[in-house]
């Protein structure tokens, strides 16, 4: 085989990327993803693994509260609900941001990106703060 054909293990998963990825979206998550994935699809993962997770969360610009608003802005701008939960999962619980700014970063969807996507929106952030046991009387308690 020529040296300049790619195959599916010349590169491997980058070691930051991995770190990030699991940082960002738990051990659970990661392991179920690699888990599940075949011969077809492990350049997928590894391109979302080194590209997204390595180039991207991992460059230090933007801090992961930032880059947790604008992948849920644009996740529920695109309607990709079932995306946009995860991400405000992650946003909740991995990300630590605050509930006052989450339910900001909704209402703000709600104005550029429409009513009917923000309701979708506020469904699965009241489902989610449910399944999490989230106090919500902390809500309007001032950050430092």
């Amino acid at each position: 085989m020529d040296q300049n054909t790619p195959t599916t293990r010349q590169s491997g998963f980058s070691p930051e990327g991995e770190a990030s990825r699991r940082k960002i979206t738990g051990d659970e998550y990661v392991d179920g993803m690699l888990a599940g994935k075949s011969p077809f699809d492990e350049e997928w993962q590894m391109y979302c693994t080194n590209q997204l997770w390595g180039r991207t969360w991992q460059r230090g610009i933007l801090e992961p509260r930032q880059l947790s608003l604008l992948t849920m802005g644009m996740l529920a701008g695109l309607g990709r609900m079932e995306e946009f939960e995860m991400h405000f999962r992650i946003a909740l619980k991995r990300t630590g941001l605050p509930l006052v700014q989450l339910r900001e970063a909704l209402l703000h969807i709600g104005m550029y990106c429409g009513i009917p996507i923000a309701r979708d929106a506020f469904v699965i952030a009241r489902r989610v703060l449910k399944e999490e046991g989230v106090d919500l009387s902390e809500l309007d308690v001032p950050t430092p």
